[in-house]
């Protein structure tokens, strides 16, 4: 993989054939999509026809600087990234359900701040909840968990960890007195683990629903 092949496969869509700047948010301040153009460098290579772009631009907001590498693959998906990156969690991809989205910006944000008993007790929450927009039944999250199990909707390395983060997340939902509490290691593995599942019950159908679209 070079960096040549950013853009190919996976991406965002551009309609001008420029970086989608209304993507972008502000690493200083957190605003979104407000930005002006300060200078672009480029890097060609005919043999793939393609163009690595190396752009700056000015927050309207705060007026820092951001510095955004970028390229556009053979099918117009572009991909960018880009320096400072925002340090907090503000968003979700928009293909995600909005209350799904929540969820898992408030488990994301409690990993930030070192809040890894509500990172693990969200994350739980945020599992439940795509469970049961994926019609999951029984009378709990483990019976959930089972049932997608069995209907073929999760691998079962991946109904392991979903129990692992049932069992997390239970800890906090359910407190024990004189309990030690989630550690570091064990919020942000929950957290991670949340984020494969959502690439697979939304990420990666978004994926192929776009890919079908190009080659109609």
């Amino acid at each position: 993989m070079s960096w040549w092949d950013i853009g190919e496969g996976s991406g965002y869509r551009s309609y001008n054939g420029d970086l989608p700047v209304d993507l972008v948010t502000c690493g200083f301040c957190g605003e979104e999509g407000r930005f002006g153009f300060k200078s672009r460098l480029t890097k060609k290579n005919a043999a793939e026809s393609k163009t690595l772009h190396y752009d700056v631009l000015v927050c309207e907001q705060c007026g820092n600087l951001t510095s955004v590498f970028w390229g556009m693959g053979s099918s117009g998906l572009v991909r960018f990234h880009q320096v400072p990156w925002p340090r907090k969690t503000t968003g979700w991809p928009k293909h995600w359900p909005d209350d799904v989205g929540r969820y898992w910006v408030q488990a994301k944000r409690s990993i930030e701040v070192s809040n890894y008993d509500a990172a693990a007790l969200m994350a739980r929450s945020a599992v439940q909840l795509v469970l049961r927009y994926q019609n999951a039944s029984g009378k709990n999250l483990f019976q959930e968990i089972e049932d997608l199990g069995a209907r073929g909707l999760l691998p079962p390395v991946m109904i392991e960890w979903t129990h692992e983060v049932r069992e997390l997340g239970n800890d906090n939902a359910h407190p024990i007195p004189g309990a030690s509490g989630t550690t570091s290691a064990d919020a942000q593995a929950v957290v991670e683990y949340l984020r494969m599942l959502l690439k697979v019950i939304y990420d990666l159908p978004h994926q192929i629903e776009e890919h079908r679209g190009r080659k109609a």
